[in-house]
């Protein structure tokens, strides 16, 4: 009973079955309404979930040809526009305001989808919005608007606009000309209909045919955004930000940690850019742990024999099929590992593939769906980012922190999300492997120091990855005590000599070096695993960084200046404005005498 909310007008619990989609926005009541009569001559009612989706995407394309793009996001924003100047003056009406906010959170929208063809107990399910999340929001505005009611108004408004931008983001309408939001011919590589590659274009043309799933996911994360958000409100109104920081950090990373894999991994990418966030932020946001339950071994039989080929089952290829995949030995958010002995006529194995590498196998098998699930999530994350770098901000400080936050961001999921889809593709991973191995190969000083596991090409696609079995401790078993003092030491070096080999030779940079890729072996070679993040270093790169260490060791400071340029970590116009140029070398030149000038810990100059 503690944990209820309490009832009365404020409580968006208390219709429980309301929390469905009532409308998108003011403007968009019109256009599901055409959509209807539209929809009314050409489709019966839906008995099955099928039907009913089909239904949905027959409203929307009668929408759309009634009055254009679904909801007017301009109409929004100009309403927003007045609310602000609203605020500047002081003026404003803060019931109205949460009634307007309670209006959002209580239905996030369903005139869209609120057909004759669905049911209420299937409109019920439309979007996945916590009551109580949505009862934090409504109480953490109610609580800050009897101190700071100019500010509380203004967030309120904000969450609504936000929320329709966000939501009409996300199912491929936005009303304006961004460019990042257009639906546009695709012509990558698909799989089961969704681009594999990140392509927000075509990923929200893929998503938009699908509302229901696309309007559940984004109204969901929304109410739980807004709980946490409204939070940090009620610090700033009662000046106590730096207080409850850490906490509203930790909130923060339980809140990605729920998401699943995408978020996890645009987490733990903002958890390195110090310009963006707080340090506190930054703390908690580093303790990300890729974990999830491993899902059944019937999933992972059946896609590995779909990965086979027809006629060709488990038992044809494995002499251990029956036990090997009850239980995975790893599980992570994108996949997960068994350990099976191949037979000795398995098909897709050459002789001497299994008499070089062995027979005992690591089958790396995809979660089922994932790539749905990152693509939705990846357009949810990026249209929200989208809708907030959109709210109009008039004079709120607050509220222009918040939209310089999210133009922030965006760049940075774009470069975390593309690695992140390539990591989904087991065969991308299969040829960077065999390459890697390749170049460790034919390179001298890392010559039987680096292990790489060989991939067996015949039984690994997309889903699959099959290599070679290896056996070790990985680095984090390896104790700091004396007595391995040595092999420490000998680690160290062939790390060392390998990733120097990887940037200065062969310009293919295994990009995911965290200790639990790294296993020593019994025969004291460095084991190095998971192939999903590669970079490539050009000959020019690799050139500049040789003269950056260069000028670097003869102190010529002024010339590391066009060396970062050639790196790509300087834009060139710094260094060819002479202005711009006598003001940053000067400063570059103290700052890199300090740190590698006279020796010592470059941690205590910098204390």
């Amino acid at each position: 009973a503690k944990c209820a909310p309490p009832g009365g007008a404020r409580a968006p619990v208390r219709s429980a079955r309301g929390v469905i989609v009532k409308r998108l926005s003011t403007p968009a009541r019109p256009l599901v309404r055409a959509a209807r009569a539209r929809v009314a001559t050409t489709t019966t009612r839906a008995t099955a979930a099928d039907d009913a989706v089909a239904a949905v995407n027959q409203a929307k394309e009668a929408a759309l040809s009634v009055l254009g793009t679904l909801p007017d996001a301009e109409a929004v924003a100009s309403a927003l526009e007045e609310a602000r100047a609203k605020v500047d003056l002081g003026d404003v009406d803060v019931d109205a305001a949460l009634a307007s906010l309670r209006a959002t959170l209580d239905a996030l929208s369903i005139d869209a989808f609120s057909i004759d063809a669905l049911s209420i107990d299937a409109a019920a399910q439309a979007l996945d919005i916590d009551p109580m999340a949505a009862w934090r929001v409504e109480s953490a505005v109610a609580a800050a608007a009897g101190d700071e009611p100019a500010l509380a108004g203004a967030v309120a408004a904000a969450i609504v606009a936000g929320a329709s931008l966000a939501i009409a983001r996300v199912a491929g309408v936005s009303g304006d000309d961004d460019a990042s939001t257009k639906s546009t011919h695709y012509d990558g590589e698909t799989y089961d209909g969704l681009p594999t590659v990140y392509d927000i274009p075509a990923i929200r043309e893929y998503w938009s045919e699908r509302p229901l799933a696309s309007a559940r996911r984004a109204g969901g994360l929304v109410a739980k955004l807004s709980a946490w958000a409204l939070s940090v409100l009620s610090d700033v109104a009662s000046g106590k930000v730096e207080t409850n920081s850490r906490k509203r950090a930790a909130a923060m990373r339980d809140l990605i940690s729920e998401q699943g894999p995408a978020f996890v991994k645009v987490g733990q990418a903002i958890a390195i850019r110090p310009d963006l966030l707080p340090q506190a932020y930054l703390d908690e946001l580093q303790k990300l742990l890729d974990q999830v339950a491993p899902f059944g071994g019937a999933e992972a039989r059946s896609t590995i024999e779909a990965s086979l080929g027809d006629g060709v089952t488990l038992d044809d290829v494995f002499e251990d099929a029956a036990t090997a995949f009850a239980q995975p030995v790893a599980a992570a958010s994108i996949g997960q590992v068994y350990k099976a002995t191949l037979r000795p006529d398995a098909p897709g194995v050459d002789q001497s593939e299994s008499d070089a590498w062995g027979r005992v196998v690591a089958v790396k098998v995809q979660r089922p769906d994932i790539l749905g699930v990152v693509t939705l999530d990846l357009l949810v994350i990026r249209s929200l980012l989208e809708a907030a770098a959109r709210i109009p901000t008039g004079n709120n400080a607050l509220l222009q922190q918040v939209v310089q936050t999210a133009e922030g961001f965006i760049p940075v999921l774009d470069v975390a999300a593309e690695r992140f889809m390539e990591e989904l593709d087991y065969g991308l991973e299969a040829n960077n492997a065999s390459r890697f191995e390749a170049d460790m190969a034919r390179t001298e000083v890392v010559r039987g120091a680096v292990k790489v596991p060989h991939v067996f090409r015949g039984l690994s696609g997309r889903c699959v990855l099959t290599q070679e079995w290896v056996t070790g401790r990985k680095l984090t078993e390896i104790t700091a005590d004396p007595a391995s003092g040595p092999v420490r030491a000998k680690l160290v070096q062939t790390l060392l000599n390998s990733y120097m080999v990887q940037f200065l030779d062969t310009g293919f940079l295994h990009a995911d070096p965290h200790p639990g890729n790294f296993m020593l072996m019994p025969d004291g070679r460095l084991c190095i695993l998971d192939y999903g993040m590669m970079t490539e270093i050009s000959q020019d790169q690799r050139i500049a960084f040789i003269e950056y260490i260069a000028h670097l060791s003869a102190r010529e400071y002024d010339k590391t200046l066009g060396d970062l340029v050639n790196l790509g970590f300087v834009p060139a116009s710094l260094a060819d404005d002479p202005a711009n140029r006598a003001i940053v070398v000067p400063v570059l030149a103290e700052t890199l005498e300090t740190l590698y000038g006279s020796g010592g810990g470059i941690t205590a100059k910098t204390d």
